[in-house]
């Protein structure tokens, strides 16, 4: 047996003994203490990671990273607990000695295993190079993870901002707050209209109290769904319009003078009840 195949047989075989001692080893580094299923997880990764690297150590680099990238996605697919932001703060803080701790553990074993100094070189690089790989693929795999619930609070957002609230029989008011841009104005079109629709609103008064600015974009939008709520029978009326937001309009050069506009909520419910 070759060198490189006695080193990579042991490290198969001696993978879970040489993940407890770096585990051993980077918890006396933390300044938090790890729950249980945290250190057990740590243990079964670096035990894999291990045995990754013995059987893959007669491979190219760029078939070893292509192959790596399939490992790391399953691990985290099948992985039951997500580290907070401080636990991956506190525990990426001593990786760099840990890293250290690691390369000078399997340059032992491989001067043990009698390996040339060209080889020991060898190991080491394919080392770095793929704790490397991980620290990438997890900052690109937390970034994926952060975007998504991004999405999901952006959403939530956006229901709790464009409600529907109820005023009198057969009138209701839509409360615009924040930013007014293309996937508001989408779920308004996609979701509110047909509420709108549903609960048999013939009036619907749109207050512009809480937005901050109207561009051409916004005030087209705006436009776009007055036209499709008066094809589907339901008059509009815009209240909240503030001189500064009425410039911004009137400098879109989209024409509002022939919508219904008030001053206030209140302005627009007078008009309709005379």
């Amino acid at each position: 047996m070759k060198p490189i195949e006695r080193f990579s047989h042991y490290i198969i075989q001696n993978a879970e003994e040489i993940s407890k001692e770096i585990i051993e080893y980077n918890l006396e580094k933390l300044e938090i203490q790890l729950p249980a299923e945290i250190i057990e997880q740590s243990a079964k990764t670096n035990r894999k990671f291990l045995e990754f690297l013995g059987d893959t150590l007669n491979l190219d680099k760029g078939t070893v990273a292509e192959k790596f990238t399939e490992w790391h996605k399953e691990r985290v697919a099948n992985q039951p607990y997500q580290f907070g932001y401080e636990e991956i703060a506190s525990i990426l803080k001593p990786y760099a000695e840990t890293r250290l701790q690691l390369i000078e553990m399997l340059t032992k074993i491989s001067i043990e295993e009698r390996l040339s100094t060209e080889e020991v070189v060898y190991i080491n690089n394919r080392i770095s190079y793929l704790l490397d790989l991980s620290i990438t693929e997890t900052m690109i795999e937390r970034e994926r993870l952060a975007n998504e619930l991004n999405k999901k609070n952006q959403k939530i957002i956006t229901e709790l901002s464009s409600p529907i609230v109820p005023l009198e029989k057969g009138m209701a008011i839509l409360p615009l707050i924040g930013e007014f841009d293309y996937e508001r104005s989408d779920h308004i079109l996609n979701h509110v209209v047909p509420k709108v629709s549903e609960h048999k609103i013939k009036m619907l008064i749109i207050d512009f109290s809480g937005i901050a600015t109207i561009d051409a974009e916004v005030a087209a939008r705006i436009f776009n769904i007055h036209k499709v709520l008066r094809l589907i029978g339901i008059e509009t009326m815009l209240t909240g319009i503030r001189p500064d937001l009425a410039i911004d309009v009137i400098n879109t050069g989209i024409d509002f003078s022939k919508l219904k506009t008030f001053g206030t909520v209140q302005q627009a419910i007078l008009a309709i009840a005379k």
